[in-house]
C-alpha cells in the first residue's frame, strides 16, 4: 500500500517537475476525471430507467358511474379501458359494474385498468303481450336471458280461463305494457282455456233462505241477480220465491241466475234490509269483488267474496243504520254505500 503511495504521487503534477512534465500530466488527470464522471453519469441513468415507474393501488371504481370512475383512475395515473354491455337493470346505464385488476391491487402507474360498464337494459318497458300465444313467450323471455340474465318471468300459477280466443292466447298481463322495469319483474298472465262448451244443470233454489242461495251461487261461481219483495199471504219471508233459468235446465255455465226473495221479518229496530245495486264496467276476465261492512263503532267485517264479470252486481244486506258498506275491486276500495233507513 505504501508503494502504491509513493507511486500515485509521482503520477500526480508536482514542483518538481518540469512545466512541459507538469502540464502533460495535468492534462491527463483531466481528461481521466471527465471520463469518470461521464461513465457515473450513464450509471445513474441506467438505474435510473430500469426501476420504471411508480407503483400505485388500484381504486374500487364498482358502483361509480364512469365520469366519477375516470376521474378517480387519472388521480392514480391509471389509464381506462372501457367495455360496454347490458345488465339486468336500467337504473345501473352509465355505471360501472365490474373493474380488472380487482380494488387494493398493486400496479405500476400508466397501467391499463378494464372498467365494464352498463349501457342499461336492452328492455326498458313492458312490452304488450296480450294476443301472444303463451308458449311464444315463453321462447322469447328464454332468449332474453342470454342477453341479460332473467329479467322477465311468468308468474305461476298461471291463471286461465274459458274465453272466446284459442287456447292459449294471453288475455290480459300485469304490469300493463309500457310499465318501465327496474328489477326482476314477474309477468301475472292471463290467459285463455279456448271456448267454453260445457253446460250446468239448474240448482233449484226455491224456498231455499236466500243467504244460503247467494253463498252457493258465489261458491259456483255463477252470476246472479237478487230482487225482493214483500211476501205474500201463503209465502214465508227470507227465502227464494222464484228464479230464471227454471230449477233443473241444462244451460251454459256464464249464464246469468235471477233469483226473486222475499224480505225478512223480525229485523231488529236499528237494522236495515236492502239490495246493494251498482253498475260495474265490463271486464275483459272476471275480477275479485269483495264487499266489507264497516260497523258505527269503526269496526271491519267482510261479508261477501265472488267474481264478477261486470254490469249489474246485486246482492243483499242486512246491517245496523249508518254502517258503511265498501266495495273493493282487486283489492282497491271502488265504491262506498251508507246504509239508512227510508223515511
Amino acid at each position: 500500500m505504501k508503494n502504491f503511495m509513493i507511486k500515485l504521487r509521482s503520477l500526480l503534477p508536482s514542483e518538481s517537475d518540469s512545466p512541459e512534465h507538469r502540464y502533460f500530466k495535468t492534462v491527463i488527470f483531466l481528461a481521466l476525471g471527465t471520463i469518470v464522471l461521464m461513465l457515473l453519469a450513464g450509471f445513474v441513468t441506467f438505474m435510473v430507467t430500469i426501476r420504471g415507474p411508480e407503483q400505485t393501488m388500484v381504486p374500487n371504481v364498482v358502483g361509480n358511474n364512469l365520469e366519477n370512475a375516470l376521474v378517480s383512475l387519472q388521480e392514480k395515473e391509471l389509464y381506462p379501458h372501457i367495455q360496454l354491455r347490458y345488465s339486468s337493470t336500467p337504473a345501473d346505464k352509465g355505471t360501472v359494474l365490474e373493474q380488472d385488476p380487482n380494488p387494493g391491487a398493486i400496479v405500476k402507474a400508466k397501467s391499463k385498468i378494464v372498467l365494464r360498464v352498463s349501457k342499461g337494459s336492452i328492455i326498458e318497458r313492458i312490452d304488450n303481450y296480450v294476443g301472444w300465444n303463451i308458449e311464444d313467450l315463453e321462447i322469447h323471455l328464454k332468449s332474453l336471458v342470454s342477453v341479460h340474465g332473467p329479467m322477465l318471468s311468468i308468474k305461476q300459477p298461471v291463471q286461465r280461463i274459458f274465453n272466446e280466443l284459442p287456447e292459449g292466447t294471453i288475455i290480459s298481463q300485469t304490469p300493463e305494457p309500457g310499465t318501465e322495469i327496474t328489477s326482476q319483474t314477474p309477468l301475472k298472465l292471463v290467459v285463455s282455456r279456448g271456448p267454453q262448451t260445457g253446460t250446468i244443470v239448474v240448482r233449484d233454489y226455491t224456498d231455499m233462505p236466500y243467504m244460503e242461495a247467494v253463498e252457493s251461487l258465489i261458491r259456483q261461481n255463477i252470476y246472479f241477480t237478487i230482487s225482493a219483495r214483500n211476501a205474500d199471504r201463503n209465502e214465508k219471508a227470507g227465502i227464494v220465491v222464484s228464479q230464471n233459468p227454471s230449477p233443473d235446465s241444462d244451460v251454459p255455465r256464464e249464464s246469468l241466475h235471477q233469483l226473486v226473495i222475499t224480505r225478512p221479518e223480525d229485523i231488529p229496530e236499528d237494522h236495515v234490509f236492502g239490495i246493494l245495486e251498482k253498475s260495474l264496467p265490463n271486464y275483459s276476465i272476471p275480477a275479485s269483488i269483495t264487499i266489507d261492512a264497516v260497523s258505527p263503532e269503526g269496526i271491519r267485517e267482510t261479508r261477501l267474496e265472488l267474481k264478477h264479470k261486470g254490469g249489474l252486481l246485486s246482492v243483499p244486506y242486512l246491517e245496523p243504520e249508518n254502517t258503511v258498506l265498501l266495495i273493493l275491486i282487486e283489492g282497491t276500495e271502488r265504491i262506498r254505500f251508507a246504509v239508512k233507513k227510508e223515511r
